[in-house]
């Protein structure tokens, strides 16, 4: 088990969200930083869509109530085992009684908690990702909160990666960095606005897991349309001229115009983003777009590649001991 000593202002559980089901109104949601998520899950031995712990804002602490496996990745922040400073992307087993303690993030914005075989919860329309403003999902379809416990999934799977390696290299880590936000124009008979919105923008206070306002120096007003669908990534342009760019837990349909879309392979690089961070909106092309997710697959490939190669010749992950006074 694993018991939420002391939780974070934010701390949901999350996996890759759910597929096929916006014809009826409910959005994918999932994890901000999919990446992230994918190479903890790998790095883990996890099918890559396992649930995990997604926390942000603020610090906070968690008890090991029997041997797990874990990793951290995502955010940066201070992460203490019984009060010893451990790394992110490597796997640590922990004993009973052991303490997971986490500060604030000090870069980035969503840090990932994994454990090995997956965080067990509520399974709606084939995901256990939490939608907060739906209320289903995760944990009851609510944030996690102090003094919750929670479990791991098929606990007898941990021993077929138990010889996993227990630290990612360097260079098959997702990168914090990205200021360079790439984009597509949105194209047809009304473009008006192609070209206005490439530029530089401060994320605006006002950015949550349904979207990311943007602040820049441009006036736009794109005004309201007939409704149409959107999914995560579409870049609109309300009434008050500041764009949005819809996140994971962005509608199935809106009523604003749309100049065009983030590409997929640079909406883990925003999501890390916070609240008054300049990016950059690069315009691309489809084949550049195209070209950009085929790096963001293999990334992940290699990093499944790395492991299998590790899991039979590898030390057994890491474990601390408390601390005695």
């Amino acid at each position: 088990m694993i018991a939420i000593t002391r939780a974070p202002a934010y701390l949901t559980i999350q996996d890759l969200g759910r597929t096929g089901q916006r014809s009826i109104g409910v959005p994918r949601s999932g994890a901000m930083d999919r990446l992230t998520l994918e190479v903890l899950n790998t790095l883990l031995g996890n099918a890559r869509g396992d649930a995990a712990l997604e926390w942000a804002l603020s610090a906070g602490e968690i008890t090991f109530d029997e041997g797990v496996r874990f990793a951290i990745g995502g955010a940066e922040a201070v992460c203490l085992l019984n009060g010893q400073a451990i790394e992110s992307w490597r796997t640590y087993r922990t004993a009973p009684g052991d303490r997971l303690t986490i500060g604030a993030p000090s870069r980035g914005r969503f840090l990932y908690i994994g454990v090995a075989t997956g965080i067990q919860a509520d399974i709606v329309l084939g995901s256990r990702s939490t939608y907060l403003a739906g209320g289903f999902g995760g944990l009851h379809g609510r944030m996690v909160r102090t003094r919750d416990v929670l479990h791991s999934v098929a606990q007898s799977r941990a021993n077929e990666v138990r010889d996993l390696a227990v630290a990612l290299p360097a260079d098959l880590r997702p990168r914090l960095s990205g200021d360079r936000i790439r984009f597509i124009h949105r194209v047809d008979e009304n473009d008006t606005f192609a070209g206005i919105i490439a530029g530089d923008f401060v994320i605006s206070q006002s950015s949550d897991r349904t979207g990311y306002r943007l602040a820049g120096d441009t006036a736009m007003s794109g005004g309201s349309i007939t409704s149409e669908p959107v999914l995560p990534g579409v870049i609109q342009l309300p009434p008050g001229g500041e764009p949005i760019v819809l996140m994971a837990d962005a509608p199935t349909i809106g009523g604003y115009r749309i100049a065009g879309a983030v590409i997929s392979a640079d909406l883990d690089a925003l999501a890390q983003r916070v609240p008054g961070e300049r990016i950059t909106l690069a315009p691309v092309t489809m084949e550049e777009a195209g070209a950009a997710l085929e790096e963001r697959e293999s990334l992940v490939r290699d990093v499944e590649a790395w492991a299998r190669n590790h899991r039979t010749r590898s030390s057994s992950p890491i474990s601390i001991k408390p601390l005695r006074p």
